[in-house]
């Protein structure tokens, strides 16, 4: 059956997991935050036991003893996650979690010190059902509380105070981060049904372009990213005949990394490829350190996939400071402009997917605080020629002749002077303009 006349109930009975599949990947990247917060747990035993030092007690001795364990364990859960992760780690992580704070109120009561000293350890649970409520898994949020509120009832009661108002309080908090961690995933479902619906009464069920450009809209990064880093406007055009553009800017722990790329493909099947690698893409850059990396991890997922019978040019880019990390695999070049010149940026290394072991080269370019880079595929200027170094030139004399206007203005001006006229490009068509933040 044809992926056009896929009756619309399948599609809407599939986003839940569909929507599933995506949250369960940003969940994979919370476990950076839990990691995070096992190191300010840290942090703050070692205050308490500073505040406490003076105090005849051996408070001080046992809030250093905790901030040891929770260093050790969040050492231990990098090394980890660095291999990959899983819901059964993820839950036992968040498991031990919570016994570690319930060792450590314990811990309190048997050397006498509670609820004088150390009633704060409470607190700890709080950041804890947080983390498991940030990676929007309800049943994990619900049994990290039950086992929270449990040890804490066990722990009050064989120390002789009571436990109800607190665990009162934590029984809010869980309802609360319950309907928090659901309401995304209502959110995505509702706005995918939504835009399915409406292309079904419009009567364009079996119109290609334009259930094309709802899916890359839902697929690419926002139109406007503005983020601490960079400020990126960009443009994209659906074609009529071949749908394989990606472009994304995935947010991480070592800063925005920006992916613009063209997989060859053809109408919504096309389309449904670049959803699989934007997925790939979202696991690989939550977890590869650089961009050759991400680069070979990427390879190594279009090998498989396709077996070399398909290839992914695409450029991979990061920034530092006022430098750049640059990797251009086969990609058209990207336009460096800054305030006295501009420049090309070739390609480093070959196309991704081509062998199923290459080399990915990266390059540092200087990059200065307010330099713009313009990137794009090629179905941008095919509608002017269908020669690659003409096309080029054509853009960079769009760049020249709007380089002074803001970002937003300079972007849709390429676009739209590369696209004259009313007829439809046969290629879809990306355009990207990134400024380096000020002060960055």
């Amino acid at each position: 059956m044809s992926t056009n006349v896929i009756p619309i109930k399948q599609l809407k009975d599939a986003l839940p997991k569909q929507v599933d599949a995506a949250l369960d990947q940003h969940a994979m990247l919370a476990e950076g935050l839990a990691t995070r917060v096992r190191y300010l747990f840290a942090l703050l035993f070692i205050l308490s036991s500073v505040w406490t030092w003076n105090h005849h007690s051996n408070a001080r001795y046992l809030y250093l003893a905790f901030a040891g364990i929770w260093i050790i364990f969040a050492l231990v859960v990098s090394r980890l996650m660095k291999s990959g992760t899983s819901d059964a780690v993820v839950s036992r992580t968040t498991f031990i979690d919570t016994t570690i704070v319930h060792l450590a109120i314990l811990a309190f009561v048997q050397q006498g010190l509670f609820p004088k000293i150390g009633p704060g350890i409470f607190l700890c649970y709080f950041p804890v059902l947080a983390v498991a409520a940030n990676r929007y898994r309800i049943g994990l949020v619900l049994t990290t509380a039950i086992y929270a509120a449990a040890g804490y009832l066990a722990v009050s009661l064989y120390s002789g105070n009571s436990p109800w108002f607190r665990i009162a309080v934590l029984a809010v908090t869980t309802f609360v981060l319950i309907a928090g961690s659901r309401k995304p995933k209502t959110l995505v479902v509702d706005v995918a049904t939504t835009a399915l619906q409406d292309a079904y009464d419009s009567g364009f069920k079996n119109s290609e372009q334009e259930m094309s450009a709802r899916i890359h809209q839902i697929l690419m990064s926002p139109p406007i990213v503005d983020l601490p880093e960079i400020w990126s406007s960009s443009k994209h055009g659906v074609g009529s005949v071949t749908s394989g553009d990606c472009y994304q800017i995935f947010e991480t722990d070592q800063g925005p990394i920006f992916v613009i790329g063209d997989l060859p493909g053809n109408g919504l099947d096309a389309v449904a490829e670049v959803g699989r690698l934007n997925q790939a893409l979202t696991r690989i850059t939550g977890r590869a350190a650089g961009l050759s990396a991400i680069a070979q991890e990427l390879n190594k997922y279009l090998w498989e996939t396709y077996q070399g019978k398909k290839s992914f040019t695409c450029i991979l880019a990061r920034w530092h400071g006022e430098e750049m990390d640059y990797l251009n695999a086969g990609h058209l070049p990207a336009i460096q402009v800054g305030k006295q010149e501009r420049k090309q940026l070739p390609a480093t290394c070959g196309p991704l997917g081509l062998k199923e072991q290459d080399e990915f080269k990266m390059e540092v370019l200087p990059f200065p605080h307010r330099d713009m880079l313009v990137a794009f595929t090629d179905g941008l200027y095919a509608r002017l020629t269908a020669d690659r170094e003409k096309g080029i030139a054509e853009i960079e004399s769009f760049i020249d002749k709007f380089s002074g206007a803001e970002i937003t203005t300079l972007c849709h001006r390429i676009f739209d002077c590369a696209h004259p006229g009313f007829e439809q490009n046969k290629d879809d068509s990306t355009v990207v303009v990134i400024r380096r933040q000020p002060g960055a």
